[in-house]
């Protein structure tokens, strides 16, 4: 989405700020499947990269930091699902 849409909506003629409000949106949008926690959560994931991405212009860095986020996220539940009775 980072490197389409924001191409696309900035040759529209959109702002950068209503790029990146726009994009952490949508992206907050399609977590609503995790509840509203997972939304607010997304959407504030989105304002950083999107900051980041109309700055350096490249997905590279958005792909790390997401592939991080998702293996602390993944790792860290294995480690303390047994620990915490109420995240088993």
């Amino acid at each position: 989405m980072l490197g389409y849409l924001f191409t696309r909506w900035r040759e529209a003629g959109w702002s950068p700020v209503a790029i990146v409000v726009v994009s952490a949106l949508v992206r907050g949008s399609y977590h609503l499947y995790q509840g509203l926690g997972g939304f607010v959560g997304n959407v504030a994931m989105g304002l950083l990269p999107g900051a980041v991405y109309l700055r350096v212009r490249r997905v590279a860095p958005m792909f790390i930091a997401h592939w991080v986020i998702d293996v602390i996220a993944f790792v860290g539940y294995a480690l303390l699902a047994t620990r915490l009775a109420r995240l088993g």
